[in-house]
C-alpha cells in the first residue's frame, strides 16, 4: 500500500470520525448546556491526565522497538498486553486512593461520582493505546482505524438514546456511555491482536526494560503535551466556573479539527521513519509532509475565520456564541503546533522522545504563568491567547531540535514548493476518483 493511499484511508477515516464527533457534541451541548458540557469535559479531563501519567509511553515506543530494534510483533504484543494490565489495574486503584483527597479542592464544581466514572475507563484507556500504536508501528493501518473509530462510534450509538432526557440525568448517563464505548474498544483492540498475532501474556525483562527507558520520557512529553492542550480548561474552572469551562471547550473542539490532517500525517510517517534505512529519504518525506501540512492548515484557519461564526451559531445555538473570539484566537496556535506534529512524530520515530519533553516543558510553563495572569483579566480570550503563545513556543522547540538532528534548513520545513501543490492535487484528485468508482460499483 502506498504512502498516499494509507494517508487517504486514515483521513478518510478521521472525517467520518468529525461527523460522528460532531453529532456527539451538538447532541451533548444542546441537552447539557453549557455547565453541563464543562461538567463533563472537566471529568474526562482528570481521567485523561491520569492516563497520560501512567501509561509510561509504551504504546510511544511500539516504532522504534519494532523497527529499529527488530523486536517480533507477537513477542511486543505479549509484553504490552502485560504491561497494559499491570499499569491499568495498579492506576485504577491508586487513582481510587488519592482522588478523592484532591478533587474537592481542584475540581470542587465536578461531582466525585462523576470523575469516579470517568476514572473506571483508564484500563481500556491504556490497553487501546498501547495496541494502536502497535498496529501503527507495524504499518498496518487497516487495524489502526479500526480502533481509532471504536470508541467514538460506539459512544454516539449508546448516547442517541439519551438525547431527549433532562440535561441532568444526562451528564450520569453521557459519563456511563463514556464508559461503556471505552471498554467496547478494548475488547475490540485485543481480538483484532489476537487475529494477527498468538496474544498471550509474556514478560521479557530485556524488552520492558528498553521499552521504559524509551516510554518515560515520551510519556512525560505526553503529560506537558496534555497540560499544554487542557490546563487552561483547569485553571479556567478555578477562577470562573463550569459555564466558561462549557464555552471554551466548543472553541477548543472546532479549533482542534484541523489537526485531523496532521495527525493522520504524522501516524503514516512514523512508521515510515522507523524502517528507513536510509536518514536521507527520512528527511525528504518528512520535510515534504511538513511543508504541505503548512499548505492546507493554513488554508484551514483562513476558512474557520470566514465561517467560524456562522457555524458555531448553526450547530450550537446561540448560547454558544461566546465561544467564537477564543476560537478566532486560537487560531495561530493550530497553525503552528500543526507542523510541530509532523516533526515531532519524526524525532520519536529516530529515537528521541526527549524532544517532545523539552518543548512541552517550555510550552507548560509559559501557558500556566498566562493562563494566572490573562484568565482573571480577560477570561476565556485570555486562555486563547495563552495557548497560542505556548502552542507556538513548543513548535519553535520542535523545529529547533529537528533541524540540529537532521541538519535540514528552515526553509525546507516551511516553505511549500510547487511540486508539494501537485502531489496534493494529484493524489487527491486520484483517490476523490476511487471514491466515485466504488460508490458506482
Amino acid at each position: 500500500m502506498t504512502f498516499a493511499r494509507k494517508v487517504s484511508i486514515t483521513l478518510a477515516t478521521r472525517i467520518a470520525l468529525i461527523f460522528v464527533g460532531l453529532a456527539t457534541s451538538i447532541i451533548m451541548a444542546r441537552s447539557l448546556g453549557p455547565e453541563g458540557k464543562g461538567l463533563f469535559s472537566l471529568a474526562i479531563i482528570s481521567a485523561g491526565m491520569i492516563f497520560i501519567v501512567v501509561n509510561l509511553g509504551v504504546g510511544a515506543a511500539s516504532g522504534f522497538m519494532l523497527g529499529r530494534r527488530k523486536i517480533s510483533l507477537e513477542e511486543l504484543a505479549g509484553n504490552w498486553l502485560s504491561l497494559s494490565m499491570l499499569i491499568g489495574a495498579t492506576a485504577l486503584a491508586l487513582s481510587f486512593a488519592i482522588v478523592p483527597l484532591l478533587a474537592p479542592r481542584w475540581l470542587p464544581s465536578v461531582p466525585l461520582w462523576a470523575i469516579a466514572l470517568a476514572l473506571l475507563t483508564l484500563p481500556s484507556l491504556i490497553l487501546v493505546y498501547n495496541f494502536q500504536m502497535l498496529f501503527r508501528a507495524n504499518d498496518d493501518f487497516r487495524n489502526f482505524n479500526i480502533i481509532e473509530a471504536m470508541q467514538p462510534v460506539s459512544f454516539l450509538v449508546f448516547l442517541l438514546p439519551f438525547a431527549f432526557l433532562p440535561s441532568g440525568s444526562l451528564l450520569a448517563s453521557s459519563l456511563a456511555d463514556h464508559l461503556a464505548s471505552n471498554l467496547v474498544a478494548g475488547v475490540g483492540a485485543a481480538l483484532l491482536m489476537r487475529r494477527c498475532v498468538k496474544l498471550s501474556v509474556r514478560w521479557n525483562g530485556a524488552v520492558i526494560g528498553e521499552t521504559l527507558r524509551f516510554g518515560v520520557q515520551h510519556s512525560l512529553g505526553n503529560l506537558l503535551d496534555f497540560l499544554n492542550y487542557r490546563i487552561d480548561m483547569l485553571l479556567m474552572n478555578y477562577y470562573l466556573d463550569p459555564v466558561h469551562v462549557g464555552y471554551y471547550s466548543i472553541s477548543v473542539l472546532v479549533a482542534e479539527k484541523l489537526w485531523y490532517l496532521p495527525n493522520v500525517l504524522s501516524a503514516v510517517l512514523h512508521p515510515r521513519v522507523a524502517h528507513a534505512g536510509d536518514e536521507a529519504d527520512a528527511n525528504r518525506d518528512t520535510t515534504s509532509i511538513s511543508r504541505m501540512t503548512v499548505l492546507v492548515i493554513g488554508i484551514g484557519c483562513l476558512a474557520i475565520l470566514l465561517i467560524g461564526r456562522p457555524v458555531v451559531r448553526l450547530l450550537y445555538s446561540d448560547r454558544f456564541l461566546p465561544a467564537v473570539t477564543p476560537l478566532f484566537l486560537l487560531l495561530p496556535g493550530i497553525f503552528m503546533i500543526s507542523l510541530s506534529k509532523i516533526l515531532q512524530s519524526d524525532l520519536t520515530a529516530r529515537g528521541y522522545p526527549r524532544a517532545n519533553m523539552w518543548a512541552g516543558l517550555a510550552a507548560v510553563i509559559s501557558n500556566v504563568i498566562l493562563n494566572v495572569i490573562l484568565i482573571p483579566r480577560i477570561e476565556i480570550n485570555g486562555a486563547a491567547i495563552a495557548s497560542t503563545v505556548s502552542y507556538s513556543l513548543y513548535a519553535l522547540v520542535i523545529v529547533v531540535y529537528f533541524m540540529r538532528v537532521t541538519g535540514v534548513r528552515l526553509a525546507t520545513i516551511v516553505v511549500p514548493k510547487a511540486g508539494d501543490v501537485r502531489y496534493l492535487v494529484v493524489n487527491v484528485g486520484r483517490e476523490l476518483s476511487r471514491m466515485r468508482n466504488i460508490g458506482k460499483s
